[in-house]
């Protein structure tokens, strides 16, 4: 069954864990994703690169030194080289022996689970190679095109799969405010746009959902000891509260994106709706 990522209608506001359950395991690992889904959430964000020899793995970051204990670039690196370190032991020493996960892997698992993954684009180069075998896993797996949303900030690579691959949903970032905005997204093919606080207006969010698209919002990752709305406050002079929450009782935000769950659980409470 295809998996549904705009629920706003229904008073359903998904809270979907930005790396996978981030704040508590290792980002972007199996774990983390498990964890995802123990605390009630099905929605996931994750980021994919393509190997020195053509493997999609998924991680983050252009360098593996924050997440791992080695040390270099990904699309510089085979699936053996990155396979002989750990990407959870820097986490805490409780997740050693993590590995980097492998694309194909969490498509399985998620298709299995009925959960829906958000495929965030981070490759830099080599873009005839990763679109190659990218579509190419995608077509070997059917059964997971309909789990996954595709999201890139760079809008063109994302739409060379699409056209590849027709049925394949595209989510697009926007972190300008645009004259025509609804155009711009129109233009590349989204059916879903992830936008940040900063550059929000409550009429593009209408005109978004007026045209039939999925609106996902990325709350920041705790910096300083304050949270994504402190900061917005301590940014801008004032308190960005009520104007979240009327945003998400009028239906206008499907998903609300950050690393921890009961945090996102928490705000589409108050706001009235339900997270799952």
């Amino acid at each position: 069954m295809a998996f549904n990522f705009h629920q706003a209608a229904q008073g359903i506001v998904l809270a979907n864990s930005h790396r996978g359950y981030s704040s508590r395991y290792p980002e972007n690992t199996l774990p983390a994703f498990i964890g995802a889904k123990e605390s009630g959430t099905h929605c996931i964000e994750l980021d994919i690169h393509l190997t020195a020899d053509n493997h999609l793995v998924v991680t983050h970051d252009h360098r593996i030194d924050r997440v791992s204990t080695g040390t270099g670039f990904v699309e510089q690196m085979t699936l053996a080289q990155l396979q002989q370190f750990d990407f959870g032991v820097k986490y805490h020493a409780q997740f050693a022996g993590t590995p980097i996960p492998l694309l194909q892997d969490i498509l399985r698992w998620a298709a299995e689970n009925g959960m829906g993954l958000i495929v965030e684009v981070k490759q830099r180069r080599r873009h005839d190679e990763f679109v190659y075998h990218l579509v190419a896993l995608l077509q070997s797996m059917p059964e997971a095109l309909s789990h996954i949303q595709l999201l890139g900030f760079n809008h063109v690579l994302i739409n060379r799969v699409k056209a590849l691959i027709p049925d394949l949903a595209l989510q697009v970032v926007t972190l300008e405010r645009y004259n025509n905005q609804l155009a711009a997204v129109q233009h590349s093919h989204a059916s879903c746009v992830c936008f940040e606080y900063e550059f929000a207006h409550v009429d593009d969010l209408r005109a978004y959902k007026q045209a039939g698209l999925g609106v996902r919002m990325y709350l920041h990752e705790v910096k300083n000891g304050m949270t994504p709305l402190e900061q917005y406050q301590h940014k801008f002079g004032y308190d960005s509260r009520p104007e979240i929450m009327g945003w998400l009782r009028e239906g206008l935000i499907d998903m609300l994106s950050h690393d921890d769950l009961p945090y996102l659980q928490a705000l589409i409470e108050e706001a009235g709706l339900r997270w799952a």
